[in-house]
């Protein structure tokens, strides 16, 4: 897991990169809108609930998955900002910026695989 999570940063970081170096524009996208703003919701919905089932169940396990669906959640948002910031306002590097902002957790995610450390300790 923790080497598809840095080869995934990789591609994250290059492709951002290219797409500010080269100016390449993004167009907007209303669905890709839409089924974000549904993923934020839904993963904070599910994070809440993981969460509770975590303590009452004591369950480790479940805890750490509830810290993923978290980070799922906070991509999510970094994705919906620079989508967001593209359509409505033109800020055609908002998108790329926003996917340079997700590698560090992506990063941080992959040495914790790497490692076979879970979030909660």
């Amino acid at each position: 897991m923790g080497a598809s999570l840095f080869a995934l940063a990789a591609y994250v970081a290059a492709d951002a990169a290219h797409a500010l170096w080269a100016h390449d524009e993004p167009r907007a996208s209303w669905v890709g809108i839409g089924v974000t703003t549904i993923s934020i919701g839904a993963m904070g919905w599910l994070a809440r609930a993981k969460r509770a089932a975590a303590a009452q169940l004591r369950s480790r396990a479940l805890r750490a998955d509830s810290f993923q669906t978290s980070a799922c959640l906070w991509l999510s948002v970094l994705t919906l900002s620079g989508v967001g910031l593209n359509s409505f306002l033109g800020w055609w590097w908002a998108d790329p910026a926003a996917a340079l902002a997700m590698t560090p957790l992506l990063v941080r995610e992959g040495r914790a695989g790497w490692r076979g450390e879970d979030c909660c300790d």
